[in-house]
């Protein structure tokens, strides 16, 4: 690889005087003649000041090379010419012929405006960003729209940037600072910084003293967010030299318990067009976690700028297998003198794509830890029943339906991963532990099953509850998963829940971050009176019902219960919960309605609907009850409008009712077999949360190692 490549438009360096001479008319009193063209674009040169800083030598054969990788990119290098009369020196764009020999024909773009006879070339200039090669020479023979010359034996070699610089190609450019805003475009970038030009001269007024907001945009999609320093205004005001400030802001909060970084043999490389000069670009990855990775760059010939987004970057592992993801540069720092690490995070990635990227990290870190779609039904099935998560009154609730119940199952674990995902802790093919999650509304997630049994001394409730707080660390924040929020329902009994689920809750104290509400659960018997009392009415919701039962709810609980069904009509953007379900043969939907008696609406009832056994309490497919106004309302007319709603809706003898507020169902002195805690989060605190539990986790970790140890060498 040559020290110098090319660019069609690169810039000579700060050695050289950023003093564009743009021609509109004519060069200078004694430059002119009667050839002189309209637009004579050139650049003030300083010679002394370029030959102080020689870095090294170049030959004649290498700087040839150099010529021909020129024309092979359509590019152009530089004519270094001194103006006899004035003394002027200056460089002239040309396009090479191929050459072989000291003999090179140079081309003008649109014909050259001066008399060459007025004119001495001194020099050919290649720009590579970051050097700059100089080779002498002199004209042979010239005419407007070329020049015919021979090059020198031996050139040099200057370079004075702190970092190479690279062409960036239709970049649109924001700058704010206060309350002005100015638009733009990227002429050229480094690691260290930015040339931002504007036609309109509109950058002289940008105070030095402020930093500047600078957002960079290619094709209307954003690539670059960051806060920038001026370094300087060029051009009257054209064109300014901008710095970013090496602490960006950050993409996610900073961590005390992070998901372990790893360092993968054979090491996996990111590839990707680079957002600003569309170059391909390929790096190792030196450590990889869930959340993003760092790679190694060398510091001057660096594309890579904090705060750039890369969109459509394949992580690239042995084997030709690829991951595919949108990216964030968030840091730098040194790495030696010569080196610099930066650390990428991962801004956006479907579900199915990250679950294959956990399986890989985590099963790294634990051979037992797996994430993949590959995975035998009848082990399933068998750990289900070993470990009672399967009971015998649940069992026979399903078993008349066995076979639809495990296609369902087949369905979601080998061809739903953009609804369903799952975890699980195996040896040898045995489960040991196994924690899912499935989308249940619109950007609503839910945990799902959540069971283990010991595996040798080892308790494998924690270490599934480990790699599945790892797992969810990174996924509520991929838009393209869409978690808004993330429930769980269960029994305020089970301590294990409580304590991880509830326990956060409680010290969090924040209802609109973390809420708990509690609903009885019963069976609701198909068959029996449809038949509503006179006066009283089920009828359909608007938007205007879904704000009254937001409304009753924030009164009541204050909670997020209501906003994690996602009832607001019209909510839905992209691919409905109804209708990725069914791209791959399942049933999901719901609905509310309501229970009016005159003018009153007395409660609202979700309807939700989903292929039998998809959740093994059906909470998916049940009746959530909302009682509004309990007054006057007897449970044998709630129970009747329940049976109206479902009529056409369930094909089970019987379906689970859950009924809220617990002072209805006390009022009325319902019977139930059981209550439920609905816990919901919302994924903006899915920081807060996932620190909270990783501690919890880790302090029983620690807890039970301490314990074990004493019983295994104390005999306690």
């Amino acid at each position: 690889m040559y020290p110098f490549s090319v660019g069609d438009k690169n810039r000579l360096g700060e050695v050289v005087e950023k003093k564009s001479i743009a021609m509109e008319s004519c060069f200078q009193a004694g430059y002119s003649g009667e050839d002189v063209g309209q637009h004579f674009p050139a650049i003030s040169f300083n010679h002394n000041e370029l030959l102080k800083q020689p870095s090294g030598k170049i030959y004649r054969k290498k700087f040839i090379n150099a010529v021909n990788h020129i024309h092979f990119e359509e590019g152009q290098l530089f004519a270094h010419m001194l103006h006899q009369s004035s003394g002027e020196e200056f460089l002239v764009r040309v396009s090479p012929e191929p050459c072989q020999g000291p003999d090179l024909i140079c081309r003008f773009e649109g014909g050259f405006p001066l008399r060459m006879q007025d004119l001495v070339l001194r020099n050919l200039l290649i720009d590579d960003g970051k050097a700059i090669a100089c080779m002498p020479a002199y004209l042979v023979e010239t005419s407007r729209t070329h020049v015919s010359v021979m090059m020198g034996e031996r050139g040099f070699i200057f370079n004075d940037r702190q970092s190479k610089r690279f062409h960036s190609m239709l970049v649109n450019v924001r700058l704010k600072q206060g309350s002005r805003e100015v638009q733009g475009a990227l002429e050229d970038f480094s690691s260290h910084g930015f040339r931002i030009s504007s036609k309109d001269g509109d950058l002289a007024g940008l105070d030095p003293r402020d930093g500047i907001e600078v957002d960079l945009y290619k094709e209307d999609a954003l690539i670059y967010s960051g806060m920038c320093r001026l370094i300087r205004t060029e051009d009257n005001g054209h064109a300014v030299a901008l710095s970013p400030y090496e602490d960006q802001r950050r993409v996610f909060k900073r961590r005390k318990l992070r998901n372990p970084r790893l360092t993968l043999v054979p090491t996996p490389k990111i590839s990707c067009a680079h957002p600003l000069s569309k170059r391909k670009v390929t790096y190792e990855i030196s450590d990889i976690t869930t959340s993003g990775f760092s790679i190694i760059e060398d510091a001057g010939g660096s594309l890579l700028i904090p705060g750039l987004i890369m969109r459509d970057v394949s992580i690239l592992f042995a084997g030709s297998f690829r991951l595919r993801c949108d990216a964030q540069v968030v840091h730098s720092q040194k790495v030696g003198k010569a080196l610099r690490r930066f650390g990428i995070a991962i801004i956006d990635m479907d579900m199915a794509t990250y679950s294959k990227l956990f399986d890989i990290v985590s099963n790294a870190e634990d051979i037992h830890a797996n994430f993949t779609n590959d995975i035998s039904m009848e082990a399933l099935w068998e750990f289900f029943f070993e470990t009672g998560f399967i009971y015998p009154k649940k069992y026979l609730s399903l078993y008349l339906h066995k076979e639809a119940f495990k296609r369902s199952y087949e369905t979601l674990y080998q061809n739903g991963p953009d609804i369903f995902g799952y975890f699980t802790y195996q040896r040898n093919g045995t489960i040991y532990g196994h924690a899912s999650i499935i989308k249940a509304y619109h950007r609503t997630w839910m945990i799902h099953h959540l069971a283990a049994k010991p595996l040798e001394k080892k308790r494998t409730g924690l270490f599934v509850l480990k790699h599945i707080l790892n797992y969810f660390d990174g996924l509520y924040r991929m838009p393209a998963v869409g978690m808004d929020y993330m429930i769980f329902y269960f029994r305020p009994e089970n301590k294990f829940p409580d304590y991880f689920f509830g326990g956060f809750c409680r010290e969090l104290g924040n209802p609109k971050a973390c809420s708990i509400d509690r609903f009885a659960y019963l069976n609701c018997d198909r068959h029996g009176n449809h038949g509503l009392p006179e006066g009283w009415r089920l009828e359909d919701t608007t938007s205007r019902d879904v704000d009254d039962l937001t409304g009753w709810y924030d009164r009541l609980s204050g909670g997020l219960m209501i906003r994690s069904f996602c009832l607001a009509k019209g909510g839905v953007v992209g691919e409905s919960v109804e209708e990725m379900y069914a791209r791959v043969g399942l049933r999901r939907r719901y609905s509310l309605v309501k229970l009016t008696c005159g003018a009153q609406v007395k409660a609202y009832l979700l309807v939700d609907e989903s292929d039998v056994g998809i959740n093994l309490s059906d909470l998916l497919n049940s009746v959530k009850v909302f009682v509004t106004d309990g007054k006057d309302l007897a449970w044998d007319t709630l129970a009747t409008a329940i049976r109206a709603a479902v009529a056409n809706v369930y094909s089970t003898e019987k379906f689970p009712v859950l009924v809220y507020p617990m002072s209805y169902v006390e009022q009325e002195k319902i019977a139930h077999e059981k209550t439920y805690n609905l816990w919901v989060l919302d994924s903006l605190y899915g920081d807060d949360y996932s620190e909270h539990l990783k501690a919890k986790a880790r302090f029983s970790l620690i807890k039970f190692g301490i314990g074990y140890l004493k019983k295994k060498l104390l005999g306690k």
